[in-house]
């Protein structure tokens, strides 16, 4: 009996050694977007936490292109040891739907690490537009006949789906007017282009402040801080609307479950970083930090969320 007992004491002993060892090597985060964004702003900061807590580098490796697939590659060709992961936002749910032939499964060949962060999505229309409310609105865009218009930053983005979402909730039909990035499809309302969009609240709050847009309505549970006169949908009498820019972090499926939540907790604890929460604040999101099964869990309830605004916006893989 000694001997059992002593023989299990080094097995663990032996073992524990080896969980608590990981990383030993540089981790590569890949970032599938340019650099100078607000996910490679985001990715750097996180960075320089993780590597002086886990007393490695972290590479951030920007891998652009594909609406996303060419970072998602990038990680696949890595070996699934967890030393690589990847910064993924609703993109990573959408493109099954949108992408004939993706070149992988979504469910199947990657691992929910932590989601990380997210930006609700506000309702803005130009000052052409006569509502003051999110009701009026409404019936103003009812009374349009389907001439209103919305712009969105790509046509099939979380903003576009989005606002999809937001017609079949309210009863109105709006022409979608697709640009080339967030910036682009702003202007376009600002100038009265377009009539309304959903914005992350962190690159229109300045418009707002100025009185150059009008915002009716924030998506989520509670209001923004960072726009606190404005109501959430629910408050604005439309229940049941949610709309937000995320990110999250994902690895390749096959890595150990210990280092999966090695990589969840040195990433989920380096949000509470004064620094990576000014680098938060400046890009007007909220650290949203989860479990693996929780994030995978919201994964799940996204894709299904997009799947019924791709099937409104009739839109078919290409």
């Amino acid at each position: 009996m000694k001997k059992l007992v002593l023989g299990l004491a080094l097995s663990l002993a032996s073992t524990a050694p080896m969980a608590q060892s990981f990383p030993s090597q540089p981790l590569t985060l890949i970032v599938p977007y340019a650099a100078g964004g607000s996910s490679d702003a985001l990715a750097r900061a996180l960075a320089q936490v993780v590597g002086k807590a886990a007393g490695v580098s972290v590479v951030v490796e920007n891998r652009p292109g594909g609406g996303t697939v060419i970072g998602a590659q990038a990680l696949l060709a890595k070996p699934a040891d967890g030393q690589t992961v990847l910064m993924m936002a609703a993109s990573f749910v959408i493109n099954p739907y949108l992408i004939k032939n993706l070149p992988f499964d979504t469910r199947k060949d990657f691992q929910p690490v932590t989601a990380l962060a997210s930006n609700p999505h506000v309702l803005l229309v130009s000052s052409k537009v006569p509502a003051q409310d999110l009701k009026g609105f409404i019936d103003w865009t009812k009374a349009q006949q389907g001439k209103a218009s919305f712009s969105s930053f790509g046509n099939g983005s979380s903003g576009h789906l989005g606002f999809e979402l937001f017609k079949q909730r309210a009863g109105v039909e709006m022409l979608h007017v697709p640009y080339k990035g967030s910036a682009p499809a702003t202007m376009a309302v600002l100038s009265g282009e377009v009539d309304a969009t959903l914005g992350d609240v962190g690159v229109v709050a300045p418009h707002i402040a100025a009185g150059k847009l009008k915002a009716l309505a924030v998506s989520g549970a509670s209001r923004s801080a960072a726009l606190p006169g404005v109501p959430t949908f629910a408050q604005a009498g439309l229940e049941g609307f949610s709309s937000e820019t995320w990110m999250g972090l994902l690895t390749r499926a096959g890595v150990a479950q210990d280092r999966v939540e090695r990589l969840h907790d040195l990433f989920a604890q380096a949000l509470n970083d004064p620094e990576v929460q000014k680098t938060l604040q400046q890009q007007g999101m909220e650290a949203k930090p989860s479990a693996p099964a929780e994030f995978a869990r919201f994964l799940q309830q996204q894709s299904d969320q997009y799947r019924v605004a791709v099937e409104k916006a009739g839109l078919k893989p290409e």
